[in-house]
């Protein structure tokens, strides 16, 4: 019996839409991570959210597009991605108030 790839597995399991709509969730994430790091960058923080977006919104992308395997890569990328965010962001502010 053959294995077959990510990409054939995926085409197996209908995930051909995940080619359309991984992209457009990834620009819609990179652009609110975007925001968010604007927002933090205002309290003079550094963060990298506009990657925890591109990220998670490409894995929902993919959801929508019925892509399981890219779509569980990318949520939980993005997912680890945030929770080092906000370890970083309590790291600065305890520097910022000491």
């Amino acid at each position: 019996m053959k294995e077959l790839t990510v990409q054939q597995s995926q085409q197996v399991s209908g995930g051909i839409f995940g080619f359309v709509t991984t992209p457009i969730g990834a620009v819609m994430g990179l652009a609110i991570g975007s925001v968010v790091d604007a927002a933090y960058k205002v309290s003079n923080i550094k963060t990298s959210f506009k990657w925890s977006g591109l990220q998670l919104g490409a894995g929902i992308g993919a959801a929508v597009g019925i892509a399981p395997i890219t779509a569980a890569l990318g949520i939980g990328l993005g997912v680890v991605s945030i929770v080092k965010n906000k370890n970083s962001i309590n790291q600065q502010k305890a520097a910022q108030n000491s």
